[in-house]
């Protein structure tokens, strides 16, 4: 459905969809980003990017992280809100306890659907989901809209990854039990 999210994506990675676009060489790489935390949004409309809460204003003391597609068009709360590019390395499901990460099988960033809305008079994005496909469908019955065609690999990772606290690159990392199989 999308609950967590990566963000290792260096400066140039998105220069042929965003020729415009200039990351930051200071923004860090994230390996852990959960909802209400900060989420690289780009605005091709308005041709620029910014920091944003993940979570928009809505029924609940949270927020709305994830948006259906299906139900988008039809709310006239959400459907008047503008689209935004949520780039990311990859996002993770879960197999059980064990967290699985989603990314594209040629390393390039996805591209996910979200639309900005407010959370508190502050500007914030919510990611659009649909129903699942391909890999993601012995996982979750949600996915992320994918704005690019794009063939997906999923590998366990650290399990590390199940505490919102931790967030380095050994995350990536498969879980010693997967490595030990790997040789036996």
């Amino acid at each position: 459905m999308c609950g967590r999210i990566g963000f290792d994506i260096r400066p140039g990675q998105l220069a042929e969809r965003f020729p415009w676009l200039r990351i930051p060489e200071d923004l860090p790489p994230r390996y852990n980003v959960a909802p209400t935390q900060s989420l690289f949004v780009v605005d091709e409309r308005n041709r620029k990017a910014s920091l944003m809460r993940w979570g928009i204003d809505g029924h609940s003391r949270t927020g709305h992280f994830n948006l259906r597609e299906e139900t988008i068009a039809d709310n006239p709360r959400y459907s008047r809100l503008p689209p935004v590019v949520v780039p990311v390395s990859h996002f993770y499901e879960w197999s059980g306890r064990q967290p699985m990460l989603v990314a594209r099988r040629d390393g390039r960033p996805l591209l996910l659907a979200g639309l900005q809305g407010e959370w508190e008079g502050e500007p914030a994005v919510a990611v659009v989901t649909t129903a699942a496909t391909g890999v993601i469908v012995p996982l979750h019955s949600r996915m992320p809209v994918l704005l690019e065609e794009a063939e997906l690999l999923v590998r366990p990772v650290s399990r590390l990854v199940n505490d919102v606290s931790n967030d380095g690159p050994e995350l990536l990392e498969p879980p010693a039990e997967y490595q030990l199989d790997l040789l036996g």
